[in-house]
């Protein structure tokens, strides 16, 4: 059991460094700020408790779309939920913790994605 939890931090590394190369690598990256928890968000997915185990597992999730197209001054919130970390494109998502992003200029930004079976995640930002 102990190995599992360490291959998944090892995994939820590797996604992150893909995410930090994807980023730099990439040409147009969207500018996006941080924003206060809002209510409103235009798009917004929740990591349950347990997602993290039953990836371990070899089950199959879909929490999230592979591909995500938003426009620009929408938002984005992804609330994790489970009791660890989890990759999604370029953010990072901490156990417990919640994501709000507002997208501020048009762009991609494509990464792996520990909770996508497809292990990526694009995020595309439209004017």
């Amino acid at each position: 059991m102990k190995q599992r939890g360490i291959a998944f931090a090892l995994i939820a590394l590797a996604g992150a460094i893909i995410a930090v190369v994807a980023v730099v690598s990439g040409g147009d990256e969207p500018e996006f700020q941080t924003i206060a928890n809002s209510e409103d968000a235009d798009y917004e997915y929740i990591i349950p408790r347990g997602a993290g185990a039953k990836i371990e597992a070899g089950e199959s999730i879909n929490i999230i779309p592979a591909e995500l197209m938003v426009r620009i001054g929408e938002s984005l919130r992804i609330i994790n939920d489970d009791d660890r970390g989890h990759v999604v494109g370029v953010f990072f998502v901490g156990a417990g913790e919640t994501l709000s992003q507002e997208f501020t200029s048009s762009g991609t930004l494509s990464g792996g994605c520990s909770i996508h079976p497809s292990g990526e995640f694009t995020l595309q930002v439209l004017e």
